[in-house]
């Protein structure tokens, strides 16, 4: 048995958790704290995080670490969301917690978020098979999650979490009428983004996770009920939220504390909470909103857990890659069977080269998805492609792939065709060193893969490469005679030669 410590620092509260694993997925609560520090509600008004909230944060992480020590845990994840994430001061914040406790915080983003909590999710309700909308109301920022199928496609984050949304609020009193209009240009823009992601199909489940939708769903008047077949799980209505909400618009914020024992930090921001929910159920059209009452702590205590088994995480994180990959593709409308090749051939190439690049199993998957994205700028012109194709991957969501990795499938797709990387091209010249020598390596196979399928017909079936004499030969197993392929490689190797110091040449065996 292991013991993990998980450390949620939100824009309402900072989380501590320890657990006790018992089974592959199973663990036990040893310690759950939360500390009601309200970090988002400096950096939303003034763009930092105060001085008085980053002594009480130290004080938390200086606790935490003794507990941790008590416990005699020695792993430890701690992370950051929306609140540090657009702190002006967040370098200032995260070394001094780090020097009162020891604990080093990582900063994620909105699509690493909302993975992690969709594999909480998962825990409660099996999205094996399944198709659902995920929603998570943290204090900065909602995650707006797709799972078709069981496989995340699609991750939103937008920065109206109920804290913001408070501070935005604040003109409106308690007018529920007046709250509405505010918050509905938000809502619309969530709206049309679902529409165009799930094709105007309705999602048949809908999950929402968070500290309010859970206060909410143990509020007697919501007469929230046991969901049958997911245990720990309830249902709420979205008519009783509706009328909840209208319920608590005409009260103070200390009778909605008297009245459904709420803490203070609750019940001040249940209201927009209640709009940000019930609103995404009316736009679904979801007969009821379900509730696992789990939350991001509890998915970085499975993803450490899974990391522990690292040859079967790196196989699901691969895979969660190239599901969310194809999704783009599809949506962007590229060549599937082309993509799918190349990508086959450059996998195949990156493999039986090893001995030349030297690269491991992080870069494989960057080239991957640049391999399954290349001819992706083909949505905006035919013209300069591959710097559409780098624009389009740069800011697009590939869940499971982190900013610096998602940059280096970028920059690889740019230069599979025309000019290798040049000093003053700014987007190369911004990786670090290391990247930038792995990308004119991934860049040069994934010309190499593309040359192979250079008719889109699919006619390369598999190679098998040597090193001989100073020369890469590519035996490759064909349907045609494979010219024009063996033409197209000829005018795409010289920048594997510049990169490896060898000649390319292929070899037809011809396959009836």
């Amino acid at each position: 048995m292991t013991k993990i410590g998980a450390i949620d620092t939100g824009s309402n509260a900072i989380r501590f958790y320890i657990v006790e694993t018992t089974g592959d997925s199973d663990y036990k609560v040893l310690e759950n704290i939360r500390e009601p520090i309200r970090l988002g509600g400096d950096v939303f008004l003034t763009g930092k995080v105060r001085e008085e909230n980053i002594r009480r944060a130290e004080q938390a992480f200086r606790r935490f670490r003794q507990i941790l020590k008590q416990h005699n845990v020695q792993t430890v994840r701690a992370v950051a969301t929306s609140a540090i994430r657009e702190a002006g001061n967040d370098d200032l914040v995260l070394d001094r917690l780090e020097k009162a406790s020891g604990i080093r915080v990582e900063v994620i983003n909105g699509d690493e978020e909302a993975r992690l909590i969709a594999l909480a999710v998962g825990r409660k309700i099996p999205l094996e098979g399944k198709d659902a909308l995920i929603v998570d109301l943290g204090g900065g920022s909602v995650e707006i999650t797709l799972v078709e199928d069981g496989r995340i496609t699609m991750t939103d984050s937008h920065n109206f979490g109920a804290v913001r949304l408070l501070d935005i609020l604040s003109s409106a009193g308690n007018d529920l009428a007046q709250t509405g209009a505010l918050l509905r240009e938000y809502m619309d823009l969530v709206s049309r983004k679902l529409d165009r992601r799930s094709g105007g199909r309705k999602v048949p489940m809908l999950i929402a996770t968070g500290g309010n939708i859970e206060a909410i769903a143990q509020v007697p008047d919501v007469r929230s009920e046991p969901h049958p077949d997911f245990p720990g799980t309830v249902r709420v209505k979205p008519a009783n939220l509706r009328k909840f909400m209208e319920e608590i618009s005409g009260m103070t914020v200390k009778a909605r504390m008297e009245r459904y024992g709420l803490r203070e930090d609750r019940a001040d921001v249940i209201l927009p909470a209640c709009y940000v929910y019930h609103k995404i159920a009316e736009i679904h059209g979801a007969d009821a909103i379900l509730v696992p009452f789990v939350s991001l702590k509890d998915g970085l205590v499975l993803d450490t857990m899974a990391r522990y088994q690292e040859a079967e995480h790196g196989r699901n994180i691969r895979e969660q890659v190239l599901v969310s990959c194809r999704h783009l593709a599809k949506r962007y409308k590229v060549d599937l069977g082309h993509s799918a090749k190349v990508t086959e051939l450059a996998g195949q190439l990156f493999d039986q080269t090893a001995s030349l690049h030297g690269l491991g199993a992080r870069y494989r998957l960057c080239l991957e998805a640049a391999s399954l994205l290349h001819d992706i700028g083909y949505f905006i012109s035919i013209q300069k492609h591959h710097k559409h194709s780098f624009y389009i991957i740069a800011n697009s969501e590939i869940v499971g792939l982190s900013p610096e990795e998602r940059l280096l499938a970028a920059c690889i797709a740019r230069y599979h065709r025309k000019s290798p990387p040049m000093a003053d091209h700014e987007e190369f010249t911004a990786l670090p060193k290391k990247d930038r020598a792995a990308v004119r390596s991934l860049a040069a196979i994934l010309r190499i893969a593309d040359a192979l399928d250079k008719e889109h017909a699919g006619a390369i079936r598999g190679i098998t490469c040597q090193i001989e004499n100073g020369r890469l030969v590519i035996q490759a197993r064909s349907r045609t005679s494979g010219r024009l392929e063996g033409i197209s490689l000829e005018k795409n190797a010289e920048m594997f030669r510049d990169c490896f110091g060898v000649d390319v040449r292929l070899s037809i065996q011809p396959e009836e």
